[in-house]
């Protein structure tokens, strides 16, 4: 993979450990105008007792505006 590519290749924001803590992150960040991409849900769903947990990607770009994000407060 070229630099320019790998740039544009997404990154792992944030495991969870269920499925719906993901979804309800990417809609989240969904809703504060970031793409995202889960990960591995069918994989945990399948598999009982699936430890890698459900991975939550963004590009490169938007890693630190997810990370601010994900780390909010909602009692704020």
């Amino acid at each position: 993979m070229n630099p320019e590519e790998q740039k544009k290749a997404p990154v792992l924001v944030r495991r969870f450990p269920y499925a719906i803590e993901a979804e309800m992150a990417q809609a989240l960040l969904a809703e504060n105008g970031i793409s995202s991409y889960v990960y591995d849900l069918n994989v945990n769903s399948c598999y009982l007792g699936a430890v890698m947990g459900v991975r939550l990607f963004v590009s490169e770009d938007n890693l630190q505006t997810a990370i601010d994000i994900l780390n909010e407060d909602p009692e704020e």
